[in-house]
């Protein structure tokens, strides 16, 4: 087996991503770049929007309200080396936005979701820490039954990379 194929199926065996990859169809596996990265496995769909206007009718239909400064919150000074608390006390914005606050961990349905918008897509990801287990696939399968009336368009994969677990790398997953 090569490094590659033995990293891929280091956490979970060939079987089950091929299970999980026919169940779901919309999310997509993700498996972390690993290492300095300090990413971890996911489950990711992305959807493109146009305006703030279509971004806050989505997340409306997920259930989850964005909070709008009245002015610009404070925000760290590039090259500024903050203590962790301190930096987290700093709210992450979404860009090209007059000050409205990432929706980041979220739940939705019930449903742990980490959500995060880059001014033009949104993601959503779910994961279980660093891993993909059962529950997060049961929990992704709730989520497309309703994600599949979504009027944004849909970016596949997600991730334009052999980590991503999609027809387009795995055509033989999706038999």
């Amino acid at each position: 087996m090569d490094r590659w194929t033995s990293y891929l199926f280091q956490s979970h065996s060939e079987e089950t991503l091929r299970n999980w990859a026919r169940r779901l169809s919309l999310f997509r596996v993700f498996r972390a770049y690993g290492g300095h990265a300090n990413d971890g496995d996911s489950l990711d769909v992305v959807f493109r929007y146009d305006n703030i206007e279509q971004l806050q009718a989505f997340l409306t239909s997920l259930g989850i309200s964005l909070v709008r400064f009245d002015a610009a919150p404070p925000q760290p000074e590039p090259g500024v080396s903050y203590p962790g608390d301190v930096f987290m006390r700093f709210p992450s914005l979404i860009p090209g936005t007059r000050w409205l606050q990432q929706p980041g961990h979220s739940v939705v349905w019930g449903h742990k979701v980490f959500i995060w918008c880059n001014g033009e897509t949104v993601r959503l990801s779910i994961h279980d820490g660093y891993y993909v287990t059962e529950a997060c696939v049961a929990a992704a399968e709730v989520l497309e039954t309703a994600l599949a009336h979504c009027d944004l368009e849909r970016i596949d994969p997600p991730v334009n990379t052999k980590n991503c677990i999609c027809p387009q790398h795995y055509p033989e997953y999706f038999d």
